[in-house]
């Protein structure tokens, strides 16, 4: 018998100021615990009467939109609690205070090859099982593990029924798990001596009493283990696209070279370099449903954050030599001669990785309405949001291509995001110019954009 409790059922039909005064007596701490026993009840029954007694896979099978639209039920599904507080608790302890979210978790594992974290062995195994709650329940996560396995390996009903539910980010996190597990169960006990719950509780302790130095060799030892599991990852994981790969090995700065056109250069020549800061720090719609982010070079899988911040991203360039128009030739005549000469001039001061097939303009049209204090205003959501990037080595002589009534120029439009991405790639592989500008004439806004493919960022979609 729980009197408090059940005095706390008796008052949910009054009023509320009623039902407050009738608790009044109650602390705080013990009006929460009762109304959390409450909730669960409430929750509980409505759970129950949303499933119905309904077979829950088989109506992923059937009908996925009523399960994918309704969270406690894609909740239910996948093993997962529909209280919030209980599935963090879990996720806390099991992930050693590195995690505290459920949502964290997942990110940080499916964003791995961005950040490393000194995730412990379950904290992996538990994102592979979906977030499965296992507190309080008869498995274990080994044993939940285990089964999961098998019904992947099998390809259950179980299984397909949740893998169609489950949202982007989770299953590009049980993927990393999939690969690192068994890694990680490879290593010595030693090896996987890492930060526990206790450890956390340590270091904060002693930062609030001022003695930092107390936790230091804790977190040498996180260090220590965060390290290991990025050695592991570029063991099992994909290597990077060549392209990368070639720059990871040579250590060669790596872009292209940038002309601003005539109206350009005219109206914003003597502010262009904090305009163009501006530019690239902005975004836009992609008019496919997918994310901008999934475009960009930082978006590719590249075997890890040291690849990608200590290599990548320091030896990214851009070269803006000083051009002039020549009234005698047409203004991208112009920069095609002039492009020429100063890539032969430059020939052994500018970089390898620096294409020498293709430059870039910057046309009128990308650039904003400017405020008067220098900034965008509100519109840091730019459209258009492309650049002209241009075939060193075509000639006006060449084949007419016309599509639709525009006439292939030797040029064609990229999108932003791409220009340092799978666009470079495409160039420093050979791709034709014009073959991607005739696929850039199936996009809405004639733009040329390529995406890593989905869960395989290692990759991307067709070129041309």
């Amino acid at each position: 018998m729980d009197p408090n409790l059940e005095l706390y059922r008796s008052v949910l039909d009054l009023p509320p100021s009623e039902r407050r005064e009738r608790l009044r007596h109650l602390p705080q701490a013990e009006q929460a615990r009762v109304w959390m026993i409450v909730d669960r009840e409430v929750k509980a029954q409505r759970l129950e009467e949303l499933v119905a007694g309904r077979d829950l896979v088989q109506l992923a099978l059937t009908n996925p939109s009523e399960i994918i639209t309704n969270m406690r039920l894609k909740y239910t599904l996948l093993g997962r609690s529909i209280y919030p507080h209980d599935e963090n608790m879990m996720v806390t302890r099991i992930a050693n205070d590195v995690a505290r979210t459920s949502q964290t978790l997942v990110d940080y594992i499916a964003e791995f090859d961005q950040k490393a974290r000194p995730l412990a062995l379950d904290a992996w195994k538990l994102v592979y099982c979906d977030l499965c709650y296992i507190d309080g329940g008869s498995a274990t996560l080994q044993e939940v593990y285990e089964t999961r396995l098998r019904d992947e390996e099998l390809q259950t009903p179980a299984e397909q029924a949740r893998e169609i539910v489950r949202y982007k980010m989770l299953k590009k996190a049980r993927r990393n798990a999939k690969w690192m597990i068994p890694a990680i169960q490879s290593l010595s006990s030693e090896q996987q001596a890492q930060w526990t719950v206790e450890d956390s509780r340590f270091a904060q302790g002693v930062a609030i009493q001022g003695k930092p130095d107390q936790a230091l060799p804790l977190l040498l030892k996180q260090l220590e283990y965060e390290g290991t599991l990025k050695n592991l990852w570029k063991q099992v994981s994909p290597a990077p696209p060549a392209w990368m790969q070639h720059i990871i090995d040579t250590r060669e700065q790596w872009g292209f070279v940038y002309y601003l056109s005539r109206e350009v250069h005219e109206r914003h020549g003597n502010d262009w370099e904090s305009l163009w800061s501006g530019i690239k720090s902005s975004w836009t719609d992609t008019f496919s449903g997918r994310d901008m982010a999934d475009a960009t070079w930082m978006s590719i899988h590249c075997q890890g954050e040291d690849n990608r911040r200590q290599i990548l991203e320091p030896l990214l360039t851009e070269d803006w030599p000083t051009f002039r128009s020549q009234d005698n030739l047409s203004e991208y005549s112009g920069m095609r001669r002039h492009f020429k000469e100063y890539t032969g001039e430059r020939g052994s001061l500018l970089s390898p990785g620096v294409l020498r097939n293709t430059f870039i303009v910057i046309p009128l049209e990308l650039v904003p309405a400017v405020s008067e204090d220098g900034g965008f205003g509100d519109n840091h959501n730019l459209n258009p949001y492309w650049v002209w990037a241009c075939d060193a080595d075509w000639d006006s002589s060449d084949e007419e291509t016309v599509v639709d009534g525009d006439k292939y120029e030797g040029r064609v439009r990229v999108a932003i995001y791409s220009l340092n991405s799978w666009f470079y790639a495409a160039r420093w592989e050979g791709v034709s110019l014009k073959d991607m500008w005739l696929k850039a004439q199936q996009h809405p806004e004639k733009l040329w954009i390529c995406y890593a493919k989905r869960l395989e960022e290692w990759d991307h979609e067709p070129y041309i």
